[in-house]
């Protein structure tokens, strides 16, 4: 009897020590096609535990949390799958074929918005607040606001755009200056852009610490892109009037290999306002090594060209005389319309990231990256002349009709009407830009120098980021992640020379000095002799480092 219950103990050891891992499996197939998907993110909600569907759109789960879990199934351009399931310790949990549909409303919402870019070309303006908005966010009202009312009019909760974090592959793309991201530097590249991540307000996100306007996140991996390639032609009427971009993915090979190209162009003669010629090309590479099932590389490449021609911000009075798509930044040079103000930028951005799977409840990412480019603003300069702006306060008709002697108001004396009328009788007959006479004071001012020239206020930027990223799942219920960052920027200022404007040269002096000493920009140099491409005015550098590093937990319980 003895022997036979030291038998019966034996085979129930070996029964506990022999059940099998938990385990969670499934395939994901598309709906219409009944094709297996590749690339697709399953995750079990409240845990550090992701996977990726393979070429034949299957995952695979071990050593699950015993318990009710949410098993989240995600990919660009499909709707969302939330499983509630119930993990019973030593059984396998087999979920067969699961379905995804095509999201029709993601689709049209993502063309809809893609059209108002206002916020892309007009870099880091304050008032891009709500830019992560346009791509990144399913929540009704940010989406209503984002498309309806518009970055320039709208700010969620009145924060400014400085205290939310833009993030690429976990490197902080918001600028040491003023700590707004630059957002012409992808502009164009909505499909490569896609995946993205945006955490709202103060919540917590899995890339970094945050902030109180919310993160977003765009992830470049190339074997989380839907394999297949995309063409598509928009025509508007906003800052340009056209687009085409094309975009493939490979998705990932049997040997490790996955890439994606996309490419884009946006134009326009003349905006939306008058005399704003346009003309942006992007270009972007993916590639992704898959060293094991444990570790990849990712390479990132990106190139965005702009050009653009601005317009003029107008008080009431411009408007109401010359109607508001007036822009007085422009003018006819022979017959050409040619714009006084234009953005120049281009900034290539290269990344390499190394993803690693340390086990089934830790990851580490690691990400360097390097950008260097330059952003130009051009403009007029004038000495010994009076300003070429057809809305120089003088030529307006409100100066005569506003003026006041002596702090009495005298506008409204028979001599002043009478000017106020001529002058607004000269503002209708030439409120554009007149090119033509700036040569001829140039010519006739010849042996002395330019009277007006065009220039161009220079940003040259060199930034290094490396950056890495841990998360882990200490227990079911606390998720810690935990990263550090540094950063190098040197950032050149300076005025550079565009065109003299028929000239032979220019003389750096100011004419608002006082003294002559106060005239110069360089008392070493006075009154320099400038050529195109010559810096001048000012000139200086801004070299700056920042570390930083940070540690989150996050606790999770059912109340």
């Amino acid at each position: 009897m003895k022997k036979i219950i030291n038998a019966l103990i034996v085979m129930q050891s070996m029964c506990c020590f022999g059940q099998p891992n938990t385990i969670i499996s499934g395939k994901i197939i598309d709906f219409k096609t009944q094709k297996p998907i590749e690339s697709v993110v399953v995750s079990i909600q409240n845990t550090n535990s992701t996977q990726l569907t393979d070429a034949n759109g299957n995952f695979y789960f071990d050593q699950v949390a015993i318990g009710k879990q949410l098993v989240l199934i995600k990919s660009d351009g499909y709707k969302d799958q939330l499983l509630q399931i119930e993990i019973v310790e030593g059984k396998k949990l087999d979920l067969g074929t699961i379905f995804l549909e095509t999201d029709l409303t993601q689709e049209k919402q993502s063309a809809l918005i893609s059209i108002s870019e206002t916020d892309l070309d007009d870099g880091n303006s304050s008032s891009e607040s709500t830019t992560s908005l346009l791509q990144s966010s399913r929540d009704a009202f940010l989406q209503a606001a984002a498309y309806n009312f518009g970055a320039t009019r709208f700010k969620v909760r009145g924060i400014d755009n400085e205290y939310a974090n833009v993030m690429i592959n976990g490197i902080l793309m918001n600028r040491m200056a003023d700590g707004r991201p630059q957002y012409s530097d992808w502009g164009g590249l909505n499909d490569a852009t896609r995946n993205q991540e945006f955490t709202n307000g103060s919540a917590p996100s899995d890339y970094t610490f945050g902030g109180i306007a919310g993160t977003q996140e765009i992830n470049t991996r190339a074997s989380t892109y839907r394999p297949g390639t995309r063409i598509s032609f928009l025509n508007t009427n906003t800052n340009y009037h056209f687009r085409t971009m094309a975009t493939h993915a490979s998705g990932m090979s049997q040997n490790g290999w996955a890439y994606v190209v996309s490419s884009s162009r946006r134009w326009a003669q003349n905006g939306y306002y008058e005399g704003t010629n346009y003309g942006a090309n992007a270009i972007f590479l993916s590639v992704e090594k898959k060293l094991s099932d444990k570790s990849s590389f990712n390479f990132t490449a990106i190139y965005a060209q702009n050009k653009r021609g601005k317009n003029s911000p107008n008080t009431a009075e411009v408007s109401d005389l010359a109607g508001y798509k007036y822009n007085s930044y422009w003018g006819l040079q022979e017959n050409k319309i040619r714009n006084s103000r234009e953005k120049k930028s281009e900034e290539p951005l290269f990344m390499l990231t190394h993803y690693w799977k340390i086990n089934s409840k830790t990851n580490l990412n690691t990400t360097v990256s390097y950008q260097m480019g330059q952003i130009g603003n051009s403009r007029i300069d004038y000495t010994k002349a009076d300003n070429p702006d057809p809305t120089y306060y003088r030529k307006l008709p409100s100066y005569y009709s506003n003026l006041f002697s002596n702090g009495v108001y005298v506008g409204n004396t028979p001599e002043n009407s009478a000017s106020a009328n001529s002058t607004k009788t000269n503002f209708l007959e030439n409120h554009q830009l007149d090119w033509k006479n700036m040569y001829k004071v140039n010519l006739e001012n010849a042996a002395n120098g330019s009277r007006f020239v065009l220039y161009e206020d220079r940003n040259d930027e060199n930034i290094a980021v490396a950056n890495s990223n841990l998360s882990t799942l200490l227990s079911d219920n606390v998720l810690m992640t935990a990263g550090a960052n540094y950063l190098y920027s040197k950032t050149t200022n300076f005025k550079n020379m565009l065109d003299l404007l028929g000239g032979n040269f220019y003389t750096d002096s100011s004419t608002f000095g006082l003294t002559e000493d106060q005239q110069q920009s360089d008392l070493n140099h006075p009154f320099r002799i400038l050529g195109v491409g010559e810096h001048y005015g000012y000139n200086y550098n801004i070299v700056a480092t920042k570390l930083e590093a940070f540690t989150q937990f996050k606790f999770v319980y059912k109340k």
